[in-house]
């Protein structure tokens, strides 16, 4: 960390014990993406104390467990698990942390010049809302997903990546539009999630699953509208497990089958289930039988 920092081992720690870190860096063109487990430490970036030439680039912090503590100018922050903040290697600061396991996102200005003025206004604060969230959940599944790609996909995610973040930060109407895709693409993973845990309570509705994701119900309709919509969405899967379990089985009345899959009269039931396939839940049970 020398050529980026000042660094030290927190109080009472001997130094000859060094310091335990295990981390994954992996460079995605537009940022370079960590993850990992880091010791307790102090630091410092401090222009008159240090000839290290300037830095474009900031930090994104996901913090995961442990905590960061900042000062930089006149803005302090006390960050702990869930936290997400960022910081500007172009700026005096110091700060500690307890043991530490989480994300650092290292943005590259050249990456973000467009909003490079909006970034500098956030830096140093804790970042919060709804598109917070979902760029957390992003980052998250991306890190699981990194040992994977090819390094052409690295660098397409990347591209996409800061997108993505410049969006979710709500930097400009220009970075919220190149990020609509992945913020919808996120949105959808997550209902359907959701879908697939609740498919048969009689009252999974669309407002249920806005309240329940923390979004407006038009950032739903929108994630669903290349599927047909969320209503639409839900009433397919429900007929195509209520299939899979009619054929599959045959001590089940079709009443019984309707129920358990979210609806409550057969007759309901009967009618959806012949629009989408063009036969009666017996008859899709007979012709497997034979």
């Amino acid at each position: 960390m020398a050529s980026l920092l000042d660094v030290a081992p927190p109080d009472g720690h001997d130094p000859a014990r060094g310091f335990e870190v295990e981390y994954l860096t992996c460079n995605m063109a537009d940022i370079v993406f960590s993850s990992g487990q880091f010791a307790g430490q102090t630091f410092a970036r401090m222009s008159e104390s240090s000839q290290r030439p300037p830095v474009d680039i900031w930090w994104l912090f996901r913090v995961r467990s442990g905590e960061a503590w900042f000062e930089t100018g006149e803005r302090q922050i006390l960050a702990g698990p869930g936290a997400m903040f960022m910081i500007s290697l172009d700026d005096d600061f110091r700060g500690r942390i307890t043991d530490y396991d989480g994300l650092v996102i290292g943005l590259r200005r050249g990456a973000f010049a467009g909003v490079a003025e909006q970034l500098d206004s956030v830096c140093n604060t804790i970042l919060s809302g709804n598109l917070i969230d979902l760029l957390a959940d992003y980052l998250d599944r991306l890190e699981m997903r990194l040992i994977q790609m090819s390094p052409d996909e690295l660098r397409q995610a990347g591209r996409a990546t800061a997108n993505m973040i410049a969006a979710c930060i709500e930097l400009s109407a220009d970075g919220v539009e190149q990020g609509q895709g992945a913020i919808e693409s996120i949105l959808f993973e997550r209902a359907r999630r959701y879908i697939e845990a609740h498919l048969g309570d009689f009252d999974l509705t669309p407002d249920r699953i806005a309240q329940q994701l923390r979004i407006s119900r038009s950032a739903l309709y929108r994630a669903f509208e290349s599927v047909g919509g969320v209503a639409g969405y839900i009433m397919r899967k429900r007929l195509r497990a209520a299939h899979a379990e009619l054929v599959a089985t045959t001590d089940r009345q079709v009443q019984e089958v309707a129920y358990r899959h979210g609806f409550k009269l057969a007759s309901d039931f009967t009618r959806a289930f012949r629009r989408e396939f063009g036969v009666s839940p017996r008859e899709a049970r007979e012709r497997a039988r034979r």
